[in-house]
């Protein structure tokens, strides 16, 4: 027995219009299945409760009364588990206000913004740009329960969204859909039909990199949506520490912190108290200072000693941070492959690899050797219609990357674990 009181459900399919102008997955359309007795559903209890109120006969309306302050918990966002179990981060509404608020004027966005929201909900980053940010510029959204190329782009059409928060393989799988008229994606080089009210488009590299070309090619295809690296962030700060500035994208970084971020590049064994910021250039570890920081995770006073000290997040990411403060993103510690003493980035060799015309997404992880402690492993998904085998694309790599770099083996799969989010699972693939 628990502590569990009430149980509420709730179907997906709930708000959807009488007739849909979208299509919608079959599981949508699926009758509700009746609840049980001592279940409640969710939307027929809260309008229920409404109506008594507003009738002034529900007996608790007067006696309830919360005190919340903006340090209190609103939300417990779980991370991702990309390199453990994953933690319940326990985020404040001021965090909660802080990232929207910038989000919000970082991007622009204003009441006449209409935005394509597939992204996650339960993701923070998809709770940030599809609900904190509609809610706070007035801004409306449209809401779709999972990615379908072909009715994004409908979506887009019909409401003339302005602003979509997508993720790199999203722009690629929509570039690919058959036109109506010939059966066939549209040709490079020419601009697809009833996109034109698509401003930007900040984008994730989940899967695989958004490069300058990938931009280019998605700018043309919409006659001229901005496609650029979205952010950088994690849950345990609300996400979007550093955001790219809309007229000045630099490739290959995550663009500059926001107003109100302390970000800083330290040695991971020696930070410092304040923790010491290294030289622009040099890579270390990302600590972040701000009003984005987390009250601690959930249950888990140790790992929250770990992460949260004297009110920085230690984020565990190897990063730098250039000259001009834009921020590049390495990987993660834990992820990280030594090679004959040398420190190989997973995110580095999956970028180069994806460049193979032949590669549609690629994972890397270090394998122990006797030799060199580590060599690197790569697990690969062939682009569509490819047959390619592992020598000549080793024989690519080593004509493309250091010597210390190139996967020493090689294994095909027909996908990689993920995330609901789209974010890489190296530690399955490490487990397995």
């Amino acid at each position: 027995r628990t502590a569990l009181e009430h149980v509420l459900t709730t179907h997906y399919g709930d708000l959807l219009p009488a007739a849909p102008t979208l299509d919608v997955p079959a599981e949508l359309k699926l009758a509700r299945a009746v609840p049980r007795e001592d279940v409640r559903d969710l939307l027929a209890a809260l309008r229920d409760t409404a109506a008594r109120i507003d009738a002034g006969s529900d007996p608790h309306a007067a006696a309830v009364h919360a005190e919340v302050g903006l340090d209190d918990c609103a939300l417990m966002t779980y991370t991702s588990g990309t390199t453990g179990r994953p933690k319940g981060a326990m985020l404040s509404y001021r965090n909660a206000l802080f990232k929207t608020a910038g989000t919000t004027h970082g991007n622009a966005l204003g009441q006449d913004d209409v935005m394509l929201a597939i992204a996650p909900l339960y993701h923070i980053a998809g709770m940030l740009m599809a609900i904190d940010v509609t809610i706070y510029a007035g801004a409306t959204s449209v809401l779709l329960h999972r990615f379908d190329p072909a009715t994004s782009l409908a979506a887009i059409a019909q409401h003339r969204i302005t602003w979509w928060y997508a993720i790199a393989p999203m722009l690629v799988a929509c570039m690919q859909v058959p036109q109506a008229d010939t059966g066939a994606p549209t040709p490079p080089g020419q601009v697809r039909p009833g996109l034109s009210s698509l401003r930007y488009a900040p984008t994730t590299s989940f899967g695989i990199s958004l490069t300058e070309p990938l931009a280019e090619q998605w700018r043309v295809f919409t006659g001229g949506c901005q496609a650029h690296e979205a952010a950088y962030g994690l849950s345990e700060t609300h996400t979007l520490d550093a955001m790219m500035p809309l007229d000045a994208v630099r490739w290959g970084t995550c663009g500059k912190p926001i107003p109100g971020v302390d970000l800083r590049i330290v040695d991971p064994d020696d930070p410092g108290d304040p923790p010491r910021a290294k030289p622009a250039g040099e890579t270390g570890e990302i600590v972040l200072f701000s009003e984005g920081n987390f009250l601690g995770y959930w249950n888990n006073p140790e790992g929250t000693a770990k992460t949260l000290r004297n009110g920085w997040v230690f984020t565990g990411d190897m990063g730098r941070l250039d000259e001009d403060g834009y921020l590049s993103f390495l990987g993660r510690f834990k992820e990280m492959i030594k090679v004959s003493g040398y420190s190989v980035f997973p995110e580095d060799v999956e970028t180069m690899l994806i460049k193979h015309p032949a590669i549609a997404q690629a994972a890397v992880i270090g394998v122990p050797d006797p030799a060199k402690g580590e060599v690197v492993k790569a697990f690969i998904v062939r682009a569509p219609g490819q047959e390619i085998e592992a020598a000549p694309i080793i024989e690519w790599c080593r004509a493309n990357m250091s010597p210390y770099k190139v996967p020493r083996e090689i294994e095909f799969r027909d996908r990689l674990p993920a995330t609901g989010a789209g974010k890489l699972l190296r530690r399955l693939l490490k487990e397995e």
